[in-house]
């Protein structure tokens, strides 16, 4: 009776533990415009609940960490729309978007990140991986995405790292010419914190 009132005890503490997990929020204005000479940029932080909400909180959502495994990855999203209003293509490239947070710059994931994760091809079944890939290139900005002149585009930057901290996010964001010069550089300030977010 004593060993079934422990487990009992055990199982109610993690299940708390569960329904009350801390995220990385905004503090205030999580979603931001900007525009300059022609182009519009909104960001948008997307919490890890908000993410649970929109993609399900199963093993097929690529977004949130999987707490459980020897070393997590964490997921700082944002939802980010160019819009532009030049005469002259734009493109967003991954490799030139970094987020600075807690004294680290972290380059924004690709979908091939999502892909060959290792840790996923250890812990997840076959189908859920695939369905992480599904909704990852439905939804992420990939390698390179290139904006026409009065063309618009909305999709998730992703950054991966093992984020546990909080404080201030710097996402800097360039859109380049074709010629690889900048066209206009973007910076996007958030507070991050972790607050507690019923499931």
């Amino acid at each position: 009776m004593k060993k079934f009132l422990l487990l009992l005890i055990v199982c109610i503490s993690f299940s708390s533990c569960l329904s009350t997990k801390k995220y990385h929020v905004a503090e205030e204005n999580p979603k931001q415009l900007q525009e300059k000479n022609g182009i519009t940029v909104i960001s948008e932080y997307l919490s890890e609940g908000e993410l649970m909400k929109r993609h399900g909180k199963g093993d097929d959502n690529p977004y949130i960490a999987r707490e459980f495994v020897l070393t997590p990855v964490y997921s700082l999203v944002f939802e980010v729309e160019i819009k532009n209003k030049t005469s002259m293509a734009v493109k967003y490239d991954s490799r030139e978007t970094e987020i600075y947070f807690a004294d680290k710059a972290t380059r924004a994931s690709v979908v091939s990140d999502v892909e060959t994760n290792q840790e996923d091809e250890k812990y997840l079944k076959g189908s859920d991986r695939l369905a992480r890939i599904r909704l990852a290139k439905k939804t992420m900005y990939n390698n390179i995405v290139r904006i026409r002149p009065g063309e618009s585009y909305k999709g998730y930057i992703v950054f991966r790292n093992n984020f546990r901290q909080r404080g201030e996010c710097i996402l800097h964001l360039p859109l380049l010419y074709n010629s690889g010069n900048v066209a206009e550089e973007f910076e996007f300030t958030y507070q991050l914190t972790k607050k507690k977010q019923p499931l």
